[in-house]
């Protein structure tokens, strides 16, 4: 998947000024997602992504952007695994599918069909993919924003 150009408002990343109207509602964005994100306890579960308050293509280049422009390393650490969440939101998924972890002995594994089993492990590869295209993209954006 591609995320476009890297900046959503018609700018490069390294030329707009921090304290521009671009940033200032990207942070918006990402600080709505933030409060969503904290409200509908998501953990590892997968998730349709219409359930998200804010288009998912917007709030990724939202983080970019914020991610580009935060300089305390704490901070960015935060907000790039904050990002990286938007990768548990799938196109056309349905109803959310919940992942709750093994226990260390393991459990009897639940009756589902084969039909799930395939959707979720097709899913889950997605995931996956998704969240190595997030961390190309948000570290692009902070070299790119650097020079």
């Amino acid at each position: 998947m591609t995320y476009g150009s890297l900046s959503p408002f018609n700018e490069t990343w390294f030329r707009y000024n921090p304290d521009t109207e671009t940033l200032k509602a990207a942070r918006d964005l990402v600080d709505q997602y933030l409060v969503f994100a904290e409200e509908a306890q998501v953990g590892n579960d997968i998730v349709d992504e219409i359930e998200l308050p804010v288009p998912r293509p917007v709030l990724i280049k939202s983080f970019g952007l914020v991610i580009a422009a935060e300089h305390r390393p704490q901070i960015r650490t935060l907000l790039v695994k904050a990002g990286m969440a938007l990768a548990q939101y799938c196109d056309d998924l349905g109803p959310r599918i919940r992942l709750k972890p093994a226990t260390p002995h393991g459990r009897p594994p639940a009756a589902r069909s084969r039909e799930f089993e395939r959707r979720l492990e097709k899913k889950l590869a997605a995931v996956a993919a998704e969240r190595i295209n997030l961390g190309v993209f948000y570290r692009r954006a902070f070299i790119e924003a650097m020079h």
